[in-house]
This record gives C-alpha cells, structure tokens and sequence, in this order.
C-alpha cells in the first residue's frame, strides 16, 4: 500500500548552508543534525535554534578527496549513529559508507564501512569545535560466494547499517545499479538485505568480511530507482530514493528486518521537497526527518510514522 506524502504532511523544519557543493548523509544526536558532504567532510548544524548556519564543520577522519584515485573518495552517501561510545564520549560512533566506485581492489568493495568517533568541544564563549578519528574500516569481499547458499550481496555499492543493540551489520543494497542505464534489468533487479556479525569497534582498525561471514539475507521486490540513504532503527531500515524529477521520483521504503520484506512504501512527489534531491532520513524526537541537497540544503519532516 502507497502512502502518498502531501506538503502539508511534510512541513519544512529548517534550511541549512552547505558547506561543500555536495551533502549527502546525516545522521542525528541529541539536537544536532550531522550532515556528511562528499569527500567526508561533516557540518553539524542546531535543530533548536534551526541557524542556517552550521556550529562547527571538520574532516572526518576517514576524509578522502581522492587519494590515491577517485575510487577512494569518500562520498559519505549513507550513515547513522550506533548505540555505541568510546573512551567517556558522550556521542556514539558514527557509520558512514566510504568510496565513490562500484569496483574492488585487494581490499574488497571500494565502497566501506568507516566508523568515526566524533568529539565536539564548547569553549567559555559558547563557539563549538569538533574533529572525528576514523576507529574501524570494515568492508567485504566476495569471493567464494558460489560455494554459499546466498547471492553476491551487491555490484559493488553497498550501503552499511549498524544494528549495535543486536550486534548485526546489515548491507544494503540490490542486484544491479539503481539507474536508467540499468532499466533494461529492472524486471530481474532485486533489493538485498545481508547481515552480518558486527564486529567489535576496538578489535581491529581493518576488517576484512567474506561469504562464509553472511548470517542471512534477504530479497525484496524492486519498484523504485536511484537510492540514496537511510536509517535503521526499531528492526527496521528506512530508505530514501530518488533525484527530485520525472525521471527519478523520490520515494522511501521501510525494510522489515524481522520479516524480510518491504512494510511500507511512500511516495514523496508530491511531498513539499518533491523537487529537491533527497539524500539520506534519521530520527529526532520521535519524527522522521529527510535532508536534501538543494541549492540551499532542507531538512523536512515526516511527522511520526505508525508502522506496524
């Protein structure tokens, strides 16, 4: 069933000033939005006082403007706080999925997981500083699927969700590129869900996962292109898709962990933002929250979704 998302129902919470010409990712703590720009450069911005402006901006520590090829950029198209602190840190490890490229190297899938610990410091005068350390990299590597009863997780462009509660790392993504070059495959196309162990943040600054570490996966319908980001929370990973025009609408999902399936569908033309680019959702006070990247980037309400 499609839920179709009027203006109405998705009022504008503030506009904030990019810092770099492309943002991507955001996730939230307490009542500052996180929001990732291409290369991995992150701008923390206040909900409460909705200041265009941003407090602080600094480079993640994962930071890549393409060294030592553009495959290596940190593109930060995806990410989302764990439940996790380290070292007294009141802000829980952040996950961001690194790299610009839908290949591999010896190293697995450019595309990464890298989990940052971000510290924030006021000063007497009240300016805010902050800086990330890049903790873990975590990616994959597919060979010996075949000898697995799972398919190859993706083509090379996953995005990384971390269930820190439950101790699972899920992999999103599907069987082919999610543009229209790719339309001649959208019958045979698939979203794929892979979970995985999720490892210790403090056991090693590079882990390397193979087929035989795949817990389960999943396989769902296919019916919207150009994905973007999401969120996971409550056994359940929302998704957002879509460029804002005809040709790709924007759209979001829910994924059902629980019971492997898509619970609900929501189409956002006509949403308030309909015609900006979605880029990635998080949670603030019970409300589901989307950010764009407009020319002036948005953050826009969803209001509180009753998902069953």
């Amino acid at each position: 069933e499609m839920i179709y998302v009027s203006p109405e129902q998705s009022p504008l919470v503030m506009r904030y000033q990019k810092v770099l010409r492309s943002a991507q990712g955001m996730a939230i703590w307490g009542d500052l939005a996180f929001v990732l720009h291409h290369t991995g450069y992150c701008a923390v911005y206040d909900l409460e006082s909705r200041c265009e402006t941003c407090l602080t901006q600094f480079p993640l520590g994962s930071y890549n403007d393409g060294v030592p090829s553009a495959e290596y950029t940190n593109h930060s198209n995806q990410c989302m706080f764990s439940g996790t602190c380290l070292d007294g840190n009141p802000i829980p490890l952040l996950y961001v999925t690194a790299g610009n490229h839908f290949g591999e190297d010896e190293n697995g899938y450019y595309y990464r997981c890298a989990v940052e610990n971000i510290v924030l410091n006021r000063d007497e005068e009240g300016n805010v500083s902050g800086s990330s350390t890049l903790i873990q990299t975590i990616s994959y590597k597919n060979d010996g699927i075949e000898d697995t009863p799972f398919e190859s997780p993706c083509f090379g462009c996953p995005a990384w969700f971390a269930d820190s509660e439950k101790d699972y790392l899920y992999v999103f993504s599907a069987r082919y590129r999610t543009t229209a070059e790719f339309l001649p495959f959208y019958e045979k196309n698939r979203y794929i869900i892979t979970k995985f162990k999720l490892p210790s943040p403090t056991e090693s600054s590079f882990v390397l996962l193979h087929p035989k570490d795949i817990l389960d996966q999943f396989l769902t319908p296919f019916d919207i292109l150009f994905t973007q980001g999401g969120t996971l929370k409550d056994d359940k990973i929302y998704y957002t898709f879509g460029l804002g025009n005809e040709q790709y609408p924007l759209g979001m999902r829910v994924f059902d962990l629980k019971n492997k399936c898509i619970c609900q569908e929501y189409d956002l033309t006509g949403s308030s933002f309909g015609a900006e680019e979605i880029e990635s959702c998080a949670f603030y006070k019970g409300e589901l929250l989307c950010n764009t990247n407009a020319p002036v980037g948005g953050i826009y309400s969803l209001g509180s979704l009753h998902i069953e």
